[in-house]
């Protein structure tokens, strides 16, 4: 067991009076409670940005316990309080709704409470007591975790050590973003290119010379000449993660950006993605979501047999859920954008079968679905 989980199993053994005390405590019906320690965004953002544009802050009291929380507490809404994560543990005890999907409180959820697993995405790799040394780990600190489909049901609650009954086919929220239109803010991003790709790779640790896998340095200046000369713009958004030094990354049709810089221009991975003519990825679960608005995909897998062996995938055959070329150098990139250019698309069917399969909603109303599923049908 590495440092991290032996961390995490220190403090579920410190956090365990806890769970004693929230069993009875009183809870508040009126305050929702949202949890990031990486964060605030993807699906724990997307539902609390749906709750408000919704006037939900007028019948709750919102508490939002994020580690960047200083960012927001000087411009919060009405009923809306930022905290940290130290504070954030009062207010978790007596909310009577929580959501997170990064992070938790090792704390168990007392009867009265509707503490919801909104995770991060729809899982290709092996994660929670899927990975190897992990099985045994406990990471059931819900009433409910959320899938996007009913073929991730099992799926999820093999990784979380749950019952399928307590794994909610609702759809991811972040994904609504995909299906909304900003005409001000998606012409800014194109910036008068006439197509956009974007790449989105997961975390990996590479050398100095090589900001994404694959390509060093001075194959993403032969790259970014092949975009110009094309009038096309690609955004390579990196992961959390990633560390990276992005001062003199500056190339005139390639824009990189970390998520710091994303919130700085008021985008979001998916605001991005609605805009792109294409994706390139690898292994990230972001390719599922993209099925939805079913354009061509690119997946970068020259490490495949490595990954699978060290990290593992949920399928035996995870090629199967990968709708789109291999690509493994640079002439394959080059020669998967301009497939796109021509409209040559031969995955479309592949792409189409995959999406059924993991995708049961494809409408843009999963914050909706949440939010009708666990705030306006209770009895409050």
């Amino acid at each position: 067991m590495d440092k991290d989980n032996i961390k995490k199993s220190a403090l579920k053994v410190l956090f365990k009076p806890l769970t004693l005390l929230n069993m009875i405590k009183k809870k508040d019906k009126r305050l929702i409670f949202f949890y990031s320690n990486l964060g605030f965004r993807d699906n724990v953002k997307a539902f609390y940005d749906y709750l408000i544009e919704h006037g939900y802050n007028e019948k709750y009291y919102f508490v939002v316990s994020i580690n960047d929380f200083e960012d927001y507490q000087f411009n919060a809404p009405k009923h809306v309080k930022f905290v940290d994560n130290k504070e954030g543990i009062k207010y978790f005890l007596k909310a009577k709704y929580a959501f997170y999907c990064f992070g938790k409180y090792p704390i168990k959820p007392a009867k009265d409470q509707m503490v919801v697993n909104l995770w991060h995405g729809t899982p290709l790799k092996r994660i929670g007591n899927l990975e190897d040394g992990l099985e045994q780990v406990d990471y059931h600190f819900f009433t409910k975790v959320i899938a996007s489909s009913p073929m991730y049901q099992p799926i999820m609650a093999d990784i979380f050590g749950c019952d399928e009954e307590d794994v909610d086919v609702l759809g991811n929220p972040r994904n609504d973003e995909m299906f909304k239109t900003n005409k001000i803010l998606d012409t800014a991003i194109l910036r008068g290119a006439r197509r956009m790709i974007v790449w989105l790779p997961t975390y990996r640790e590479y050398d100095d010379d090589m900001l994404v896998p694959l390509l060093t340095k001075a194959e993403l200046e032969d790259l970014n000449t092949f975009l110009k000369m094309k009038n096309w713009r690609m955004i390579i958004k990196l992961h959390p993660l990633q560390e990276a030094s992005l001062s003199d990354m500056k190339y005139s049709h390639i824009d990189i950006y970390n998520e710091k810089q994303l919130n700085e221009n008021n985008m979001s991975v998916y605001t991005i993605l609605r805009n792109a003519d294409a994706l390139i990825t690898d292994y990230s679960s972001v390719f599922f979501d993209y099925l939805m608005l079913d354009r061509p995909i690119g997946f970068v897998t020259e490490d495949f047999d490595e990954y699978k062996e060290k990290r593992g995938f949920i399928f035996d055959k995870p090629e199967d859920f990968m709708p789109g070329p291999r690509l493994e150098n640079l002439d394959q990139i080059k020669n998967f954008l301009s497939s796109v250019d021509y409209g040559i698309d031969t995955y479309r069917e592949d792409r189409h079968e995959v999406n059924a399969m993991v995708n049961t909603y494809n409408d843009g109303r999963s914050a909706m679905r949440i939010a009708t599923n666990y705030l306006d049908n209770e009895n409050n």
